[in-house]
């Protein structure tokens, strides 16, 4: 199945690689075009290369957090539009506060419903 202009490509960046493979397969089911980072470096180095529709990004990882991901993305990248998706097992006000000041669209704790993952990433990228 060849990618086409209404394909949206979604960057899911997580350091858990039972929980990339669980939700890449879910949104390829679901239609989306994916691409997968394991960690903060790897999500850098995709967002220089192609820009995604929309990003998925986990919280904790080894090397640069999501929180950095996510400025990245808005201050280096310049991107204001770019719908980022934090979804982490994170639950306290403080994760929370720090992700959408850096500029997340959406908040999601582990273990979280795909089908709102999937409704987030739709509504933010129509």
């Amino acid at each position: 199945m060849g990618e086409n202009e209404d394909t949206k490509r979604v960057l899911l960046v997580d350091d858990d690689s039972d929980f990339v493979r669980i939700l890449e397969l879910y949104l390829k089911l679901s239609g989306l075009d994916v691409s997968c980072a394991f960690c903060g470096m790897g999500a850098l180095e995709e967002l220089r290369v192609a820009p995604p529709s929309a990003v998925i990004l986990d919280l904790v990882m080894p090397d640069i957090d999501g929180v950095e991901v996510c400025r990245f993305i808005r201050e280096k990248l310049g991107d204001s539009k770019m719908p980022v998706i934090a979804v982490t097992a994170l639950s306290d006000t403080k994760s929370r506060r720090d992700i959408l000041q850096a500029g997340a669209d959406e908040f999601f704790t582990k273990p979280c419903d795909f089908e709102l993952i999937l409704k987030a990433v739709a509504e933010h990228t129509s």
